[in-house]
């Protein structure tokens, strides 16, 4: 829970550090990228079938200027993640586990004239789970399946814009979200933290 606090407080530094004189370049009205990253998983039980918590992540992201310096953020994660499990007659059973989320929500930036800038945003989070397995749930008391989660995010992060039609990325992001519709907080949460690089393309 410290680690969660400690993070969004550093998410509140990076939006106010951005607080600057802001200016509208003209070619910053879309933007679209990728990402590659790291993501901890918060649910507690995950260990009792998979060996860690945490894992590579591909994503995408699209940015939509709503007025400086304010932008419609959507973002797509997928995380996956295989394991095994022993059964009563000793064979060792296959897992595979397959999140993938949406985020959508507001990023509180602008680029101007700056190549270093920083961002703010939260918003929505929308989970789906699929764990394939014919054994046993991370779930304690459920079966094997698909699942939906639905919560919330934070997140921040750091830009280094080198060209006018590109830029690239160090974000953090915190979800949290419980089984449907549920409350999620550490421990219980099918979120958790997510720290990627990316590269993102000015369009328009």
């Amino acid at each position: 829970m410290r680690t969660k606090i400690g993070l969004i407080c550093l998410l509140l530094w990076m939006a106010t550090a951005s607080a600057q004189q802001y200016a509208d370049d003209g070619n910053d009205r879309l933007i679209i990228g990728g990402d590659a990253g790291i993501f901890r998983v918060s649910y507690d039980g995950f260990t009792r079938v998979y060996d860690k918590r945490s894992g590579v992540t591909l994503g995408a992201t699209g940015l939509l200027k709503i007025r400086v310096p304010y932008y419609l953020a959507v973002k797509y994660r997928h995380f996956e993640k295989d394991g095994s499990v022993v059964d009563t007659n000793n064979v060792s059973q296959p897992q595979n586990w397959k999140e993938n989320w949406f985020t959508v929500g507001v990023r509180y930036l602008s680029y101007g004239d700056r190549k270093v800038i920083s961002y703010f945003g939260f918003g929505f989070a929308f989970f789906n789970i699929n764990e394939n397995s014919s054994t046993v749930s991370v779930f304690v008391g459920r079966e094997p399946g698909k699942r939906s989660a639905s919560g919330f995010f934070l997140d921040g992060g750091l830009e280094y814009r080198f060209s006018k039609y590109a830029s690239l990325d160090f974000e953090i992001e915190v979800t949290s979200a419980g089984l449907e519709g549920k409350s999620g907080f550490e421990g219980s949460s099918v979120g958790g933290y997510l720290f990627s690089l990316g590269l993102k393309l000015f369009v328009l």
